[in-house]
């Protein structure tokens, strides 16, 4: 069963591009929405719109001094077309695509599913509006799956599709049963909080709603050049994107933005200009913040696309529990976020794992920076799907289990023996790696424990002796092909001590 998404973000840069790489991976998923929405950063303006200084007292500071932008009139606005027009360069890769996987959408869905939302300016809520319906609409109908609302701006339309549920149905005798139901299936994945209406409105009336902040910046956004030096920040430096990436022949990648590379967005201001303006290397709102000097056809950013990519998979089971982590990192609930009412706010946060570098030296990072190699890799497998030129074969993750199951139990003292079955979809041969995962495993656990017999498939598993009762020992399995693009697969293996 795939899962179930809709997508509202606020046409920044980076929202741009991940709208683009998302697009690559539109057939992983059963996407029901694509809806513009304004932010603290992004609005279209409404004349006569008044800034309210202590509604926004903690919103969005200019950086060269200057008084907050007024809210009847635009402000970094790219306008609402660049939708279609990512639409347009979805549609030349189509055929292409849909020689890998007949699960692509087509690009007419995409088009009928695109809307705009609430875009009048910061935490605009005034009205219902076509991205708020459609929004309402997938909420309310009788699909049981969950309904993962991604937010890559602010949470405004949402809210709205909320507010118009509560106002027509508050009243009604079943109230408390529709809105237990709409709590259950509604989880919010979100950059952050870029406007107040989370705080003001959702988790005022919907307290219950899950709101993961997928907010994993450092190492999908401006700052990686501050993260340490290993595969993952390789994979975002120009060699990589050019060779791997923007070298395709593939329309959705020619409109993917990256450092110093020419392309103009259309109403963002000469500051933000990362593909055109010439300077823009010191005058970006960052350039005092990171280490390095951004380079031509360096990677830019995609601060939103965790949003997504905690989405998809690839063998792991975070979306049974967002504490066990996976390619988008690991998550925890924040302990003491409580509306106004008193009552604690289902709101989960990013953890922190531990980080070998190149060098050697340990260091707490964000949870998502170990698997970023591993986004960018399947990233640029998936562009040469596109890329009808392309003198590389195109290639396909191997497909991961366990024979016994991820879930096992065994007692204090024994050994367990996990037998690897790979499907290796394109014959390129299978290596296998296998840590343990020490930020949610017990105290004593940790890889000395472990032992891989390549040649027959076996991971093999000695427990501690002083492993106590309910003990857990976390092990994350990977596969990874023999192909140039060095694709993989994941199993999460959870063996409980009994």
């Amino acid at each position: 069963m795939r899962i179930r998404t809709i997508i509202t973000q606020d046409a920044e840069v980076d929202d741009q591009n991940s709208l683009r790489h998302f697009l690559f991976y539109a057939n992983e998923m059963d996407l029901q929405g694509i809806i513009q929405t304004s932010s603290k950063f992004h609005w279209e303006g409404v004349p006569g719109a008044v800034r309210s200084e202590k509604k926004y007292k903690d919103d969005f500071e200019s950086t060269d001094g200057s008084e907050k932008p007024a809210f009847d009139k635009p402000y970094r606005w790219p306008g609402t077309k660049w939708m279609n027009e990512v639409i347009d360069d979805y549609e030349t890769d189509y055929p292409f695509l849909m020689k890998q996987d007949k699960r692509y959408p087509a690009p007419d869905y995409l088009r009928l599913i695109t809307k705009v939302g609430n875009i009048g300016y910061e935490g605009e809520m005034d009205s219902s509006s076509d991205g708020s319906e459609l929004i309402r609409q997938r909420i309310l109908d009788d699909d049981e799956r969950t309904l993962y609302l991604q937010v890559w701006g602010g949470t405004n339309t949402i809210a709205r599709a909320l507010r118009d549920i509560q106002e027509e149905y508050q009243d009604k005798e079943d109230w408390e049963k529709l809105h237990d139901k709409i709590t259950k299936k509604v989880v919010i994945t979100a950059c952050g909080e870029q406007d107040n209406t989370y705080k003001e409105y959702i988790a005022e009336n919907w307290p219950g709603i899950q709101f993961v902040k997928t907010l994993q910046m450092m190492s999908y956004a401006y700052p990686w050049f501050n993260m340490p030096e290993g595969d993952s920040k390789d994979t975002l430096k120009a060699e990589f994107m050019e060779k791997y990436l923007l070298s395709k022949n593939s329309a959705l990648i020619k409109g993917y933005c990256t450092w110093l590379d020419g392309n103009r967005y259309e109403g963002e201001e000469e500051s933000s200009q990362f593909g055109a303006n010439p300077n823009i290397v010191n005058e970006w709102f960052g350039a005092r913040l990171i280490k390095e000097t951004p380079g031509k056809y360096d990677f830019l950013s995609e601060g939103d696309s965790p949003t997504y990519i905690v989405l998809i998979p690839f063998g792991m089971r975070t979306l049974e529990n967002f504490e066990y982590g996976g390619i988008a990192g690991r998550y925890h609930k924040v302990d003491g976020y409580i509306n106004s009412k008193g009552q604690e706010c289902n709101v989960w946060d990013v953890s922190k794992d531990s980080y070998t570098d190149r060098n050697g030296n340990v260091t707490d990072e964000e949870s998502m920076w170990k698997y970023v190699a591993d986004v960018q890799r399947d990233f640029a497998a998936r562009v040469n799907w596109a890329d009808k030129d392309s003198e590389i074969k195109c290639e396909h993750s191997p497909v991961l289990n366990i024979v016994e199951g991820t879930d096992i139990e065994a007692s204090a003292g024994s050994e367990v023996q996990l037998h690897l079955s790979v499907d290796d979809v394109d014959n390129t041969g299978i290596s296998y790696e296998c840590r343990v995962y020490k930020e949610i495993s017990s105290e004593w656990a940790d890889d000395s424990f472990i032992s891989i017999d390549d040649k027959n498939n076996i991971v093999g598993v000695c427990i501690d002796s002083k492993a106590c009762v309910g003990d857990k020992l976390h092990l994350i399995v990977k596969a990874v092909s023999g192909g140039y693009y060095k694709l993989f697969n994941y199993k999460h293996v959870i063996i409980s001590i009994n």
